[in-house]
């Protein structure tokens, strides 16, 4: 699908594909974003010892796109998964454990999705810093779109964690959350130090 055409779907009246994939998009401009400023960092004299870090940037970028260009459609696949859960007869004894697993699907897509999109702050934070600085406003904007698709599938994990009936599971999620999101603001008040250095 092209670009005009999943805006096109996007802004329609249909939940699919929604905020979960769009994360999943948003991610890949962030990846590609890097990918440019580690190309246009390479053989810059004062540069060429952190050459390995700019050749493995923009080296996996094909591949990391690809993996949350998959998804963002898997994230569309465990949304209507767990609307076809929800769909099911209450008093079916079956719907409890379709939706407890159409859920953990869905939590678990959208951690990929922050796992990569974390993978790009902290690729961003490092270009910010040792990069081609003519490119800093770039490495800037791949590191607040990485921070959008992680919140976006945090409140995602969230929500789905409140249809969740499993105490426990709830729980260890929850703390999981709170810890990756302490290391994503470290992260991310890096790069609002850096801005404010403009």
């Amino acid at each position: 699908m092209d670009l005009d055409e999943y805006i096109s779907k996007l802004k329609n009246e249909s939940a699919t594909p929604g905020g979960g994939s769009a994360a999943a998009i948003t991610s890949m401009f962030s990846t590609s974003l890097n990918s440019m400023a580690s190309l246009l960092s390479i053989g810059k004299k004062k540069l060429e010892m952190h050459r390995k870090n700019f050749e493995n940037i923009s080296g996996d970028s094909g591949e990391i796109i690809e993996k949350l260009r998959k998804l963002s459609n898997d994230d569309e696949d465990s949304f209507q998964g767990i609307m076809d859960a929800l769909h099911i007869d209450k008093s079916d004894p079956k719907r409890r454990n379709a939706l407890d697993t159409a859920i953990k699907k869905s939590i678990s897509v959208s951690w990929k999705i922050a796992g990569i999109s974390m993978e790009n702050l902290n690729n961003a934070l490092f270009l910010c810093v040792h990069g081609n600085k003519n490119l800093i406003t770039d490495s800037i904007s791949a590191a607040y779109m990485s921070y959008t698709a992680i919140h976006t599938s945090v409140n995602n994990i969230k929500i789905n964690l409140k249809l969740q009936k499993d105490e426990d599971y709830r729980y260890e999620e929850m703390v999981k959350l709170n810890l990756f999101m302490e290391t994503v603001e470290d992260s991310m008040n890096s790069i609002r130090e850096i801005e404010r250095g403009l």
